[in-house]
């Protein structure tokens, strides 16, 4: 028995070493994962991590995010054994760049972690307007930018480049929120749209387009196609040039359809263009015409000249003229100042229609950047805001009395037949009268015309009262009419007199303080920029008093216009007002055919260098010296006018520019 045991105990003891291992049998298990961190897309995505047994043996895991986490999940995989793939679902981002621990544990081995980081949510471009309606009178619109999203957002902004009605005027580019203020022009045609488009290259969902709409500017009184017929028939009926043959078979080959805006069927039917209906009829907002006619618009306050080379291509600009109290005469604007940029672009890079834009629309807080040279070579920045302005149509500092070698001579600088012209004029001949000037000098170089009973009124003021006292009837002018008119009896002939005042008060100061007795001497200082009106004083005098121009020929516009509402067609409240070429002006020795303009006996160049109002002005002195010697000569003693580099040139101009400035 003993020995039995013993061996028994040995086999025991041989069992046991083989079961309990004697590390031969291989490494543990060992937990990896395939990845440290992880960068998930901002918008959002399905990420994996692989996870692995890189020991020995059988391993069981889980895989876990933090509880605070709550825009990423676990979708599978969140256990496993040995090999297997954690999927993670992570959300779009919203916010700043965010991250957070994904952990894989195991109980036979150390856990693991993978960083997963999101980056920062996109920039999201958003676009709103108070109003998708534009108005039909013109004015201007606020987009705002925004960005909705995270991070950071450099956008700019465009109109579709077959856009001639509207500009941006602000906030052409910007970062993340800002404004684009859109100029945009009255609509005198059919129905339009205009889209705004921003561009972000960060933003997910750029570009964006905002599109707003335009209404004709009379929506409400009546339609386009309405006006359009009734200016149509107003020019087959009224206008001057209709007894042309030609003109008469325009009426019957236009078809209304094809004409989207008034401008565009005027321009059909105006007669010989280039020469005879420059622009010269017209249509305006009764306001607009309104304000016109009170010498009033949201202006500067100044006269230009474009300055251009052998090839029209602009040079820079002259300041011709600047109303005092005006934004350009508290800025500091002379005449004589080059203006050589505008809105920081060099007027030489830009086309005569460019300058026009930069100007912009005649609205009240609409502002500019100069950059001005003065005569001295001093050059400035300014910013100057369009205002309210009346100009002053006689100002104080330019109207005076000379003493020269032949008496005393009246000198008045007359920029407007319009406003309060009538009391101003009055004012200024009884002065005359009162220092018994024996000559006259009429500065109108930039007077481009306007109301032709201002105009009777002033040639009654210098042909004084041996014209038309005692019931006399010397003939002023005449207006002729188309034969269709003349039939009605339009035809008329206007006589001197005081009757064209008014009221008794004015009536009674023309006959008794301001018309101008036994005058030797007439000058008419003129440029290209005389038109209309002074035209017609000019021309009416000659009969009668010795009448000399000095300066440069006139613009030439022997014809005139009368208004006509329209829209709705009840006469005194229409929204528009036509103004179509009716008549032609006649002096009393059948003088009527300067569509070239009026020469002068005396070409003087314009002194820019000299200050209106005063004798040493180059145009001045040399109606001076007309009036003492009877010659065209220079005197010596006077400022030469400074020769001009290169060529003068007018641009058409719109009623407010022809008759009140820039």
């Amino acid at each position: 028995m003993p020995l039995r045991l013993t061996i028994v105990s040995i086999a025991a003891g041989i069992l046991v070493a083989a079961c309990g291992g004697s590390g031969d049998d291989g490494p543990p298990p060992s937990l990896s994962v395939s990845v440290t961190s992880i960068d998930a897309d901002a918008g959002g995505e399905n990420v994996s991590v692989s996870v692995s047994n890189s020991g020995g043996g059988s391993l069981n895991w889980t895989a876990s995010i933090p509880s605070s986490v709550d825009w990423a999940r676990i979708s599978s995989g969140s256990s496993g054994t040995n090999a297997g793939t954690v999927q993670i679902e992570v959300d779009a981002n919203d916010g700043a760049a965010r991250e957070f621990e994904l952990t894989v544990s195991a109980t036979e081995s150390a856990s693991r972690t993978v960083t997963i980081r999101q980056a920062e949510a996109p920039p999201v471009l958003d676009l709103s307007v108070g109003s998708t309606d534009l108005e039909g009178d013109g004015g201007s619109i606020t987009v705002q930018v925004r960005n909705a999203g995270y991070g950071t957002m450099d956008w700019t902004a465009s109109l579709p480049e077959d856009v001639d009605w509207a500009y941006i005027e602000s906030g052409e580019s910007g970062t993340d929120s800002g404004e684009i203020v859109v100029q945009y022009g009255l609509n005198g045609g059919v129905d339009r749209e205009l889209e705004v488009t921003v561009t972000a290259s960060a933003a997910s969902n750029s570009p964006q387009s905002l599109a707003l709409s335009q209404d004709w500017f009379g929506a409400g009184a009546c339609t386009y196609p309405e006006a359009r017929r009734e200016i149509f028939d107003l020019m087959e009926e009224v206008y001057y040039f209709n007894d042309e043959s030609e003109q008469a078979a325009r009426y019957g080959n236009l078809v209304l359809e094809d004409h989207n805006t008034l401008d565009a069927m005027l321009d059909e039917l105006r007669w010989k263009p280039e020469t005879h209906d420059r622009g010269f009829s017209y249509w305006l907002t009764r306001v607009r015409s309104d304000m016109i006619f009170a010498g009033e618009a949201y202006v500067f306050g100044f006269r230009i000249i474009f300055i251009v080379d052998q090839f029209m291509n602009p040079v820079h600009l002259e300041i011709l003229d600047v109303y005092q109290g005006s934004p350009a005469g508290d800025a500091g604007f002379q005449r004589g100042d080059k203006i050589l940029s505008l809105n920081g672009k060099a007027i030489e890079s830009l086309s005569i229609d460019q300058i026009g834009a930069e100007f912009g629309p005649n609205e009240d807080g609409h502002e500019v950047t100069f950059e001005l040279e003065k005569v001295t070579g001093e050059r400035s920045t300014l910013d100057v805001s369009k205002r309210l302005v009346s100009i002053p149509t006689v100002p104080d500092e330019h109207a005076t009395v000379f003493d020269t070698d032949a008496g005393k001579a009246g000198y008045v600088h007359f920029r407007t037949f319009f406003g309060d012209a009538n009391e101003r004029l009055l004012e200024e001949f009884a002065e005359f009268n009162r220092q018994g000037i024996r000559h006259l000098i009429v500065d109108l170089r930039y007077n481009g015309g306007g109301s032709v009973p201002i105009a009777y009124g002033l040639a009654t003021l210098i042909g004084g009262p041996e014209l038309f006292e005692g019931g006399r009837q010397t003939v002023l002018s005449r207006r002729i009419h188309n034969d269709l008119l003349e039939s009605y009896g339009w035809n008329e002939t206007a006589y001197f007199g005081c009757g064209v005042y008014g009221s008794q008060a004015l009536v009674a100061k023309c006959e008794n303080e301001s018309s101008l007795r036994d005058l030797e001497n007439v000058v008419f200082i003129t440029s290209r920029s005389s038109a209309s009106a002074s035209e017609l004083v000019a021309t009416a005098m000659q009969p009668h008093e010795n009448v000399t121009l000095i300066g440069e020929r006139t613009y030439g516009k022997p014809v005139g216009q009368y208004g006509f509402d329209f829209c709705p067609s009840v006469r005194g409240s229409g929204k528009g007002v036509m103004w179509p070429v009716s008549f032609a002006t006649v002096n009393a020795d059948g003088f009527e055919d300067y569509y070239d303009g009026l020469a002068v006996e005396c070409e003087v160049p314009d002194d820019l260098v000299s200050q209106l109002g005063t004798a040493e002005e180059g145009r001045i002195a040399a109606a001076i010296r007309y009036i003492e010697t009877g010659s065209c000569e220079a005197p010596a003693s006077a400022r030469a006018a400074r020769a001009q580099e290169s060529i003068q040139f007018t641009p058409p101009q719109d009623p407010v520019q022809q008759h009140i400035g820039y």
